[in-house]
Parts: structure tokens; C-alpha cells; sequence
């Protein structure tokens, strides 16, 4: 969670004046979820700006953070000023330079469960699209899908989708956890098949820096 603490009004209009295409714009919407994932798994990676804002009933206020994304499948890499996460699929990096601190895990023992691999692509076999309607965001036409699980087990409560269905790629989310917390993230200037390299997704500390290695623990 630490690492990155991050498409209805005309189809509502529809469902309640005539219920039938309601029913039809849902369930057309519903074949997006297993067009999402499709499309990241074909895609030889994505570079994107985005904002994160983090809203809990835990905390006053809001946090509010910008970075940089690349993402390829189980790759990513994620900086802020605050902290830069890196994983090659097998190996998590997380830097944070307030502290002159690397920690090195297994990318499947990371202590955080969330990921831009989750945020982005994993919705079709767990949720299922409850309301739908097209808007526009930043100019260009969007599905916005908000879901519901399918099962107690999924990591959110409640999910909004802003999807360019032309694609379709992700361009906005927000997603409430069990404990009510709420994410919303943006991705701007986004950049398909950028030519990403192995060593996008890899990390050499800093000579200064302390270097804690779980992988041994």
C-alpha cells in the first residue's frame, strides 16, 4: 500500500425511461473487463504520468501524490519524489531517499498486495460491472464502469472504471478497500509499446544508501 499511497448519467437516464437498453448498455459494458486485461497482456508496456489522491475515514483530509508509471504485464516501475518501486517480476526494489534506504524482497513476499498490475488489469474474473455510462474525460469519449465483487475475497468494496473504449485502456480508477479508504488515480500523457527496456525494471542502489535484503530472511 505504501508503495503507491495509486467509464453515467445518459445510461441511468436510459435505465430508468426505458430499462431494456439499460440492461444492454450494462452487459455490453460487462465484455470490457475481459478486453481490459487482454489488452495489457498484448501490450509491450505502457509509460503514463498519473496523480494519486488517497482519501481514509482514518486520516483528516487527503493525501495527494505525482509520479511516473511504466508498466509491462508483472513489470513496473513506479517513481514519486517520495519513493520509487521497481519489480522485475521476481525481485521488488522500493527506494525511498528521506530515509538513504533500499529494501530488497521477493516480488511475491512484498508486504504490499497492491500493484499497478491490480489497479489496472485485474477485474474480470473477480467483479462484475453494476452501472454504466458514457462521459468525457480530458476531451475523449470514455466508458465509466463502476463494479461490485463477486466473492468477499477481492481487495475492494466498490470499483469506477474510466475506459477509452476504443482501445480500451484504463485512463482514470477509483476503487474503495474493505476499511473504506478510497484511491483515485489519473494517468495522463500515456504512452503505448514505448520500447521499454529489462533494465526499466530493474534497480542498482545508491553507493550511500542502506540496503536491507528480506530475501534471506
Amino acid at each position: 500500500m505504501s508503495c503507491l499511497r495509486s467509464v453515467l448519467l445518459t445510461v441511468l437516464l436510459l435505465a430508468i425511461l426505458v430499462p431494456s437498453a439499460g440492461r444492454a448498455q450494462t452487459a455490453d459494458s460487462t465484455s470490457l473487463l475481459p478486453a481490459i486485461q487482454q489488452r495489457y497482456e498484448q501490450l509491450d508496456g505502457l509509460r503514463a504520468t498519473f496523480t494519486q489522491k488517497i482519501r481514509s475515514d482514518f486520516a483528516s483530509g487527503s493525501t495527494r501524490m505525482q509520479g511516473t508509471l511504466l508498466l509491462k504485464q508483472e513489470k513496473y516501475r513506479v517513481e514519486t519524489d517520495e519513493q520509487t518501486l521497481v519489480t522485475d517480476g521476481t525481485t521488488t526494489w522500493i527506494y525511498t531517499p528521506a530515509d538513504q534506504q533500499v529494501i530488497i524482497n521477493h516480488a511475491d513476499q512484498d508486504a504490499s498486495t497492491l500493484s499497478p498490475e491490480t489497479f489496472f488489469t485485474d477485474y474480470a474474473d473477480h467483479y462484475r460491472v453494476v452501472r454504466a455510462e458514457e462521459v468525457w474525460q480530458n476531451g475523449v469519449r470514455h466508458r465509466k464502469l463502476r463494479l461490485t465483487p463477486t466473492s468477499s475475497q477481492t481487495l475492494f468494496r466498490e470499483v469506477t472504471l474510466w475506459v477509452r473504449p476504443n482501445d480500451p485502456i484504463v485512463t482514470r480508477l477509483r476503487v474503495t478497500d474493505r476499511d473504506g479508504s478510497e484511491i483515485t488515480i489519473s494517468l495522463e500523457d500515456i504512452d503505448l509499446n514505448p520500447g521499454l527496456r529489462a533494465s526499466d525494471f530493474t534497480f542498482t542502489p545508491p553507493e550511500y544508501a542502506d540496503v536491507v535484503d528480506l530475501r534471506s530472511s
